[in-house]
């Protein structure tokens, strides 16, 4: 996540803290160091229904709980924060890993620029070896396109790339859409210019997601010919992975009115590209863990009626 004021202050009381599954369920209709064993990948499921969980260490078990009283199984994306090594997460990875599917990310956009090339390479070499197969998905990149990930972006992103796949692993990367575009960082030119044709991830990525945040974007909503456009553009690119949005919520705080907080997911929870096949949701809610925990809260109601068959 692109890093902004509020996420490194105090939610408002109103939000205050409680206490991280490839979801095999259909989509509803359409809305506005340990090493584990290491069995053989799971397969790329149909639909994901996503949340992210910043902190998966925070009130491990409300998290589970609240994962495992969902209609669906969920895919939980688990924001891994430096320095913490990846024995500090094992824990709550195995936890969360035992109701719902886990997308792990080792380095968030916000930290990529404090690392070398070398300390990727060690970090993605500790979280893989460590946490092993509790991962179902490693994202390999966060928001890469974004104008604020420092230099050698690109070397970095194919190191973790590398390291999964010779680890027999699912890879997602995700990248920044922004309207308009900051000038260089347009979504898919930025992907014609730095991963051109024939780079091993065009055609080896599991998962090519999304990151939007309307809030950054003046609230501007997203229209069907504009997902037709990017998630056409994005499947074309990455012609074997499935595509959808990797994360979505809000830049800043999150609104008080729970009613409009629920719109916001009914939009993103529904959006449907048909014409894209490999178009598969995902979502990734940053804020679970703030608004969605404990399960007694009105946001996790609305999740659970948008997953109900």
């Amino acid at each position: 996540m692109r890093e902004i004021p509020w996420c490194s202050g105090v939610l408002p009381v109103l939000l205050a803290l409680a206490a991280c599954g490839a979801g095999a369920g259909n989509p509803p209709p359409l809305a506005g160091g340990s090493t584990l064993a290491r069995p053989p990948a799971p397969p790329v499921q149909r639909w994901l229904w996503g949340v992210t969980t910043d902190a998966p260490a925070v009130d491990t078990a409300g998290q589970v709980a609240a994962l495992s009283a969902l209609p669906a199984r969920m895919t939980v994306r688990c924001v891994f924060d430096l320095p913490e090594p990846a024995a500090h997460y094992l824990p709550s990875v195995r936890s969360l890993a035992g109701v719902a599917e886990v997308l792990g990310l080792p380095i968030d956009s916000s930290r990529m620029a404090s690392l070398d090339l070398a300390g990727v390479q060690a970090r993605i070499a500790d979280y893989l070896g460590t946490l092993g197969d509790a991962v179902s998905i490693w994202e390999v990149g966060n928001e890469v396109n974004g104008d604020w990930l420092g230099p050698a972006v690109v070397a970095k992103v194919a190191a973790m790339y590398d390291a999964v796949k010779a680890a027999g692993r699912p890879a997602a990367l995700t990248f920044y859409y922004e309207n308009p575009a900051t000038p260089g960082h347009d979504l898919l030119p930025w992907i014609d210019a730095n991963i051109p044709a024939g780079h091993a991830m065009r055609a080896g990525l599991d998962y090519a997601l999304v990151s939007y945040y309307e809030d950054q974007n003046g609230g501007h909503q997203l229209a069907p010919a504009e997902l037709d456009s990017l998630f056409r553009g994005l499947s074309a690119r990455f012609p074997n992975a499935k595509v959808g949005f990797g994360e979505f919520g809000w830049g800043g705080a999150p609104p008080a009115s729970a009613a409009d907080r629920a719109e916001l997911f009914r939009r993103f929870w529904g959006y449907r590209v048909p014409t894209v096949p490999a178009y598969v949701g995902g979502g990734f809610y940053w804020e679970f863990r703030q608004t969605m925990v404990p399960r007694s809260r009105p946001d996790w109601a609305v999740l659970r009626a948008l997953e109900a068959p």
